[in-house]
């Protein structure tokens, strides 16, 4: 591996890394021409990915069937180490990303092939995410996903984009979650890739891009993945001071607003650290005054871009109040130890080297002190979400702290690495470093990175019994098995989803056939409905969303919980369909509920602390409503009718 330890001269670009001078076309080009290598070769790999995996048999639990990927992956790896030899290290290591990339899209369709779901299937935050991409497909303006009449606190641009396409190709948006979440996840290599090339020779780059997907894998977060993937080479190139010069704040801007637009908690943990580096940045600059002048363009541009999803989102909170209800999520790994280079994985170990090399190299190299002081920031975050936690029940969602802590460590564990290696082999007397020993390094590191996310992401649980026992690669249910186990709308499953584990189904088509029949094809009813499922389907507006924790900051969840408790207690029937046509939130059209042990039709939160509201069919009899019970898995459903046809 080439050395990463050339040291910033104020004002000038260091011959060793701009191999010209970059001002002129020609320099440009030889500077940037891995980048492009790799976007070119990653847009030339992913329809070839999207049909490859269409070819084999649709059923990646069959071990046969899920160990595709890995001869490809090796088959591909070899290919491309013998092709090292005879290109630039440079440019054969854009290919790599780009191909690396193209490995992840084939992959991750291999995994979903034979289910029209994304991962996660509709549970949790997936189903939230499908159902906001279907709003987004009736609307261009930020929306709430099951509350779409508010804007949203959730950042908008994956599921907004997934919608807009759905109503440009006239394909249902959950249909194209799947496929959206491997095209994102695959760019985040190269997008990664790209941003560490302008701070690190290329074969670097490509090493500190792939641990990225060690820590963090999960292909239902597709866009936080990539808003992490690019957030620590921006910003030290946007607010440090590498050998390679800062980058322009209009490209600065632009990408720190699509991070705000992706994913904003990564930002906001790294705030800390960025400030530091920023405030110590300007107080070595020779031109302080230019300094401030570049930060404050690009924080700017960043607000612009991201101006369409924050001001709705901070106007709606200034004009109407807004419900903090995320803390009440505490899962995550709240209580999980944060010293994640303690670990006794490899990951661990090449995080244990990061530590050790930033306490080492953190005077002595460029890299040393913008990466100490991102990874200090998150801690410091870290600590005051704990201290806030404890003391005011507000976490600031620190959970995801060590998804952003896990890739710096071990991005210098990889600079280290690199910076070390050379001077041990001269103290070892070995003489140069073997030719050929950084290419076999890198390649031995993409092979393992991509076995270990491979495992995650092929469906886990028992095989399809076809004959002899045919074993999956895991038998840990996750997030690919609940594409399969979740149920279609007419209630079928999937083709290739095992026998079991199996998503409770949720009666959609039979819904929509007696809502339609009621208030006419095409009505949009506000529903309250005793389950999210529901939402993805139909573009029908909630009235409430059932996980509490979960639920949209506008939304204003506890003060629409507790109006529906209030329309429970009217028990008579005429002024309870009055009240439901004019609760403090707006109307309710279509109830959705689930019978209890007492009799009584309740709607239940996910949150244990707030009980079930339950309601009695007493309640629906003034001849306001027409009731359905002959539904599917017991649902009730009932339908306030037009005034016209009471």
């Amino acid at each position: 591996m080439q050395d990463v330890t050339v040291e910033h001269r104020p004002g000038r670009i260091d011959p060793k890394f701009a191999d010209g001078d970059t001002r002129s076309m020609r320099g440009w080009l030889r500077e940037a021409h891995p980048s492009l290598a790799a976007l070119v070769t990653w847009l030339v790999c992913l329809p070839v990915a999207y049909v490859g995996a269409r070819l084999g048999p649709a059923d990646p639990f069959r071990l046969r069937v899920a160990m595709i990927p890995v001869v490809v992956l090796v088959a591909g790896v070899v290919v491309a180490g013998v092709v090292s030899r005879r290109v630039p290290a440079e440019l054969a290591s854009g290919i790599g990303a780009g191909l690396f990339g193209g490995w992840v899209a084939f992959t991750l369709r291999v995994a979903l092939h034979g289910t029209p779901f994304g991962f996660g299937g509709l549970v949790g935050d997936p189903g939230r995410l499908a159902a906001m991409a279907g709003t987004y497909s009736r609307t261009w303006a930020s929306a709430d996903g099951i509350v779409p009449s508010v804007p949203s606190n959730y950042p908008p641009l994956f599921p907004w984009l997934v919608g807009r396409a759905s109503a440009l190709i006239n394909v249902p948006a959950w249909k194209l979650l799947g496929p959206a979440e491997a095209i994102t996840l695959s760019f985040a290599v190269v997008a990664g890739y790209m941003l560490w090339r302008r701070l690190l020779p290329g074969p670097v780059a490509l090493a500190v891009t792939l641990p990225v997907l060690l820590g963090f894998s999960l292909p239902d977060k597709a866009y936080e993945i990539l808003a992490l993937a690019v957030l620590v080479p921006w910003a030290i190139a946007a607010f440090g001071d590498p050998p390679r010069g800062r980058l322009h704040w209009l490209p600065a801007g632009l990408i720190g607003g699509l991070t705000l637009l992706l994913y904003w908690g990564f930002l906001v943990y790294a705030v800390p650290g960025i400030l530091v580096l920023a405030a110590l940045t300007w107080r070595a600059s020779p031109d302080r005054a230019r300094y401030v002048r570049h930060v404050a363009l690009t924080v700017l541009i960043s607000l612009v871009v991201a101006s369409w999803y924050l001001i709705p989102y901070l106007g709606w909170g200034l004009l109407h109040g807004s419900s903090q209800v995320e803390y009440q999520y505490q899962g995550g790994g709240i209580q999980d130890s944060p010293l994640l280079f303690l670990a006794p994985t490899p990951l661990g170990v090449l995080q244990l080297i990061g530590v050790i090399g930033l306490v080492w190299y953190r005077g002595r190299v460029w890299w040393g002190k913008p990466l100490l002081l991102l990874i200090a920031g998150t801690y410091a975050y870290w600590l005051l979400g704990l201290a806030a936690f404890i003391v005011a029940n507000h976490h600031l969602l620190l959970q995801d702290t060590p998804r952003l802590i896990a890739p710096m460590l071990a991005a210098a564990g990889v600079l280290t690495i690199a910076r070390a290696a050379p001077g041990i082999v001269r103290r070892l007397s070995i003489g140069a470093v073997p030719g050929g020993l950084g290419t076999l390094s890198l390649c031995l590191l993409s092979i393992f990175v991509a076995i270990t996310v491979w495992q995650a992401w092929m469906p886990g649980g028992p095989g399809q019994l076809t004959g002899l026992y045919q074993p999956s690669v895991t038998t840990t249910p996750n997030d690919a098995t609940l594409a399969f186990a979740t149920a279609l709308p007419d209630g079928r499953y999937p083709p290739a989803a095992p026998p079991s584990p199996r998503v409770a189904r949720f009666p959609t088509d039979p819904i929509k056939k007696d809502v339609a029949s009621v208030l006419g094809k095409g009505a949009a009813p506000v529903t309250l409905s005793a389950s999210e499922q529901l939402f993805p389907f139909v573009s029908w507006p909630g009235y409430i969303a059932v996980s509490k924790g979960a639920a949209g900051i506008d939304t204003d969840w506890p003060a629409r919980y507790m109006a529906l408790r209030k329309l429970s207690h009217v028990t008579d029937p005429a002024a309870f369909a009055a009240a439901a046509a004019h609760t403090a939130f707006g109307p309710i059209d279509v109830f959705i509920l689930l019978p209890n042990k007492q009799g009584q039709w309740a709607w239940t939160p996910a949150a244990a602390q707030d009980g079930p509201v339950t309601f009695t069919q007493a309640q629906f009899s003034s001849g306001a409503f027409t009731i359905f019970t002959n539904l599917p898995d017991n649902y009730v459903l009932a339908i306030r009718r037009p005034q016209g046809n009471r």
